[in-house]
């Protein structure tokens, strides 16, 4: 939750800051998402939310609470929807004001705070139990992570109430076990966010450090060790980007630079070893730990491309975005994961894809809030305007064009783009108090993009200065198609597949694996066919559609392709 522009606690300042509550979507695919995001938040219920808060106080308690039969959510980690909402409602209010929304978090902080303990401990389960199954990291992280959205969104009980669970946590014994818990490396978050918001105190800074800080693992992952990345835990996942994160807002916070050292490690090794085409993260929850190294998993018998996953790495890249401001690289991965996981993954607005299936069909599965990838889903669609956008004092930067208006400092930009199915971006500076303007050119541009006589590549920022109010620029970014080889574990014997991606869109093959495809790898050229379809100019008898746009299709993002040239 990147909501502080300067925050005095951190010792390596940002570079370039997101904008906070200043930016507004005006149309387009990420204005549908956020949209289906809002109305998907306004359906929750407030009773069955708050069940488990309810029966732990006494109080009455009516319906039932969020979750499925006897599976891992809210029934058995009882808390954690609430705390779910919370940090998506909070945060979706930076942006845009709904009564129902504020009405919602409001009601849920007050009834949180008339069943405090007196410890602080917010957790609604027995003492015995404070410290058995995820309680500590799993729902106090997501409690913290709510209640602080809430507290930014204008609610200043939510920030006492976040202050009074830290203090419990900092002080008791059993802190010091949490890590060693199933997926207990996600609790460290849940500290350094306290501690860089405004109740934020020394102890979460040190609880961090004491209970979650692994030095023997942090010199493997510095070392390039991917094999200690992926079986940190009895539950590989990749929830352990987590820990990623907490190290480095540790670098941040204190300026240590082996933390640093480590986080540009794991991102290696992640893009290298287990990002899948479209931005998703195959580094997933399944027994038996398959998800070595290159596995690249697509078929629907394995776990891969959870949404959470999808999450964390996006929240990853765009912390270092924030100091690395120059560097379009981490909004190329952001891109990515926005529109080819993201908005892929949500079922208008009723939920969310627990998984990001590559063949075969969408899994339709645990669209509910109180499942972990749903929230966090719902979490990433709250937060969509602050990535489009960084500044600094003499700059503004649009790392994602999209159609919406920012007004900061003094300036603001309006953007209108065809984007991610067209090529054609209108940039209108309506009014300027800056010294330069820079525009990303993503990586996927087939050539340079020039701009009033300046030229960038692919994968660099333009920069255009001496820039007036009343400037209309009128710019496109020529889509290159490319041919990307499989490389994983479900090769076909015999046989080469191939993913296609046409600009920012991965398109999928509409067939079973089996789609069998000819055409020149090197030059595929993709002809528009019906209802958004494409077909190749090669092998006109099969269609292909952006996979944002699959529905119920069976599809697969690799046929088989007999190659040419």
């Amino acid at each position: 939750m990147e909501y502080i522009s300067d925050n005095k606690k951190y010792l390596v300042k940002n570079s370039a800051f997101p904008p906070v509550g200043n930016v507004r979507l005006t149309g387009g695919r990420l204005k549908t998402v956020f949209d289906n995001n809002i109305a998907f938040l306004k359906k929750f219920d407030l009773d069955r939310m708050m069940y488990w808060f309810r029966v732990s106080a006494g109080k009455p308690a009516t319906g039932a609470p969020y979750g499925f039969g006897n599976g891992h959510f809210e029934n058995n980690l009882y808390g954690q929807t609430a705390g779910m909402f919370l940090m998506s409602a909070g945060t979706a209010l930076l942006w845009r004001e709904d009564k129902k929304l504020r009405d919602t978090v409001n009601l849920i902080v007050e009834e949180i705070a008339e069943y405090l303990p007196e410890d602080g401990c917010i957790i609604p389960v027995d003492k015995k139990d404070r410290f058995t199954l995820e309680y500590p990291n799993y729902v106090r992280a997501w409690l913290t992570f709510g209640l602080l959205a809430a507290g930014y969104s204008g609610n200043e009980t939510a920030f006492k109430l976040a202050r009074r669970l830290g203090d419990w946590f900092n002080n008791v014994p059993e802190a010091k076990t949490a890590k060693d818990m199933n997926l207990g490396f996600q609790g460290i978050l849940a500290d350094t966010e306290l501690y860089v918001s405004p109740v934020g105190e020394k102890a979460d800074l040190d609880t961090a450090q004491t209970c979650y800080r692994e030095e023997v693992w942090l010199d493997k992952l510095i070392n390039g060790d991917s094999d200690a990345l992926y079986r940190h835990t009895n539950h590989p996942h990749g929830t352990v980007l987590t820990a990623i994160e907490g190290y480095l807002d540790i670098y941040r916070i204190t300026g240590e630079k082996k933390l640093l050292e480590c986080v540009k490690s794991v991102l290696k090794m992640v893009e290298r070893d287990w990002q899948h085409i479209g931005g998703g993260i195959v580094m997933c929850e399944q027994t038996g730990d398959p998800h070595y190294p290159g596995c690249g998993f697509i078929s629907s018998g394995y776990s891969y491309n959870e949404l959470c996953c999808t999450t964390f790495w996006v929240l990853l890249n765009q912390r270092m975005g924030l100091i690395e401001k120059d560097n379009p690289h981490y909004y190329d991965q952001i891109e990515d994961s926005l529109y080819n996981m993201l908005a892929a993954a949500q079922v208008g607005d009723t939920g969310y894809h627990y998984l990001g299936r590559l063949e075969g069909a969408k899994d339709y599965r645990y669209t509910d809030i109180a499942t972990c990838c749903a929230a966090t889903g719902s979490r990433l669609a709250s937060m969509l305007p602050q990535f489009l956008y960084t500044y600094d004092s003499d700059t503004v930067y649009i790392n994602i064009c999209a159609d919406s208006v920012i007004q900061i400092g003094g300036s603001e930009i309006e953007v209108k783009t065809a984007l991610p199915y067209g090529e054609d971006a209108c940039i209108k500076i309506n009014k300027w108090a800056h010294s330069r303007l820079k525009l990303r050119i993503p990586s996927w541009c087939a050539r340079p993009v020039s701009i009033s006589g300046v030229t960038a590549s692919p994968g660099e920022y333009l920069t255009l200065e001496g820039i007036a109010a009343g400037t209309v620029i009128h710019t496109s970014f020529p889509f290159a198609v490319t041919a990307v080889l499989y490389k994983g574990a479900d090769v076909i014997p015999g046989k080469e597949r191939y993913a296609f991606r046409r600009g920012p869109l991965l398109l999928c093959a509409l067939r079973s694996k089996n789609a069998n495809v000819e055409c020149n790898i090197n030059n595929p050229v993709f002809k528009p066919s019906k209802d958004g379809r494409f077909i190749l100019e090669e092998n006109y008898q099969l269609e292909f559609l952006p996979y944002i746009d699959i529905n119920d299709e069976p599809f697969t993002a690799y046929p088989v392709v007999e190659a040419k040239g």
